[in-house]
């Protein structure tokens, strides 16, 4: 009798361990290399207890519940559908459904077995293709493998050209567009000042003639 208390105990020792294990790990998220979780840290204070934290926790929802509306739909759902958010095992058939509303649902899905056997089916029929043709695909992978670089390389060269056009451009644009711009409007300056002195020297003329 004592050899199976003693086994009871050590059950029980080892299930509360694991649940301590499990709670460790929710609360600080890791563990070491042998899978063991991380011991908590000492809080700090009191406020940084579990407890506290899980009643601020409570008391900053219920705030948020109160000043979003949406937050207080989705907690009044909660309350009246818990089956929403904990959902069943696929295995386990539902306690509130008759067998004639499983026949139903069963029934629903009777026109899709046909369609899935002859799917299925049809798989037998489709041809198999010809040895010779995979291996002279396969024959083929080199040479696709060349073309591959060849049109890499050819990418890189467009790249570069692409690149040193863009130079010649820019070159052209400072020099012909640019420096013909400046030349032009140097030129123009020194037209306008011969004018002028043209202009001068004409009106001077006159007023010696008229002088005379």
């Amino acid at each position: 009798m004592s050899v199976e208390s003693d086994a009871v105990a050590g059950a029980t020792i080892e299930l509360l361990e694991a649940r301590l294990h499990r709670l460790s790990y929710l609360l600080t998220g890791g563990s070491d290399w042998t899978g063991v979780p991380t011991t908590p840290h000492k809080p700090a204070s009191h406020d940084e207890t579990v407890s506290r934290r899980m009643a601020r926790l409570v008391k900053e929802l219920e705030n948020l519940s109160r000043a979003v509306p949406a937050v207080r739909d989705v907690i009044k759902l909660h309350d009246n559908n818990k089956d929403l958010f904990h959902p069943t095992d696929p295995a386990c058939i539902p306690e509130g459904l008759t067998h004639k509303t499983l026949a139903s649902i069963v029934l629903s899905y009777a026109t899709a077995f046909p369609e899935t056997a002859s799917r299925l089916t049809s798989l037998n029929d489709l041809p198999i293709p010809d040895a010779q043709s995979s291996a002279a695909l396969i024959e083929l992978q080199p040479q696709l493998d060349r073309l591959a670089a060849t049109q890499a390389e050819q990418a890189g060269a467009i790249s570069e050209l692409r690149v040193r056009s863009a130079r010649v451009l820019q070159r052209w644009y400072e020099i012909g567009l640019v420096g013909s711009g400046e030349c032009w409007a140097e030129w123009e300056g020194r037209l306008e000042g011969v004018e002028r002195e043209v202009r001068r020297r004409e009106v001077f003329k006159e007023r010696r003639e008229n002088e005379i």
